[in-house]
């Protein structure tokens, strides 16, 4: 089967030629159908392909969701299985635990500031965040009605492909 990029070829190099009679326009015209429905059907074959890997992508979308709960669940059972360790060791004063595989130790957490409100903390000790964006929406609006605004310029972005 011939590629879609060869039928887009011939179906350019088909439309640039000028009948010089009615017989040969009439010929022309027969075969840009003719291409123009294989090039339908190779567009078809295409857009089969297309939901083919769109169906594997949902799968796998389904299946990382899937194991992130799973890791998430496998982390929470983690986090108290080593809390329980923790507790006990530190109601028994265990400290230090050797054996040929590994060392269990029980250390004293650093120390860290609890905010209790955030709105008594000093301007001293509190960070502000200022972010620049440019307003597209309202650039293109001023763009569209004619006004210059330096630094930008009205533009397409490519063409896409809907599939229902």
């Amino acid at each position: 089967m011939t590629a879609l990029y060869e039928i887009k070829n011939n179906l350019i190099e088909l439309g640039s030629i000028e009948a010089d009679s009615d017989d040969m326009a009439e010929a022309i015209k027969n075969t840009l159908e003719c291409i123009e429905g294989e090039f339908n059907e190779k567009a078809i074959a295409v857009v089969h392909y297309i939901k083919n890997i769109e169906s594997d992508c949902d799968a796998i979308d389904a299946e990382i969701k899937r194991l992130a709960a799973r890791k998430k669940a496998a982390s929470a059972k983690m986090e108290a299985i080593k809390s329980y360790l923790r507790e006990n060791m530190d109601a028994t004063g265990i400290k230090k635990i050797e054996c040929p595989l590994f060392t269990i130790s029980s250390v004293a957490g650093r120390e860290i500031a609890v905010i209790q409100s955030e709105a008594l903390i000093p301007d001293e000790f509190v960070d502000i965040k200022t972010q620049i964006q440019p307003k597209k929406a309202e650039i293109l609006k001023a763009l569209k009605a004619g006004e210059n605004v330096p630094g930008a310029a009205i533009s397409r972005a490519p063409s896409s492909i809907r599939i229902k």
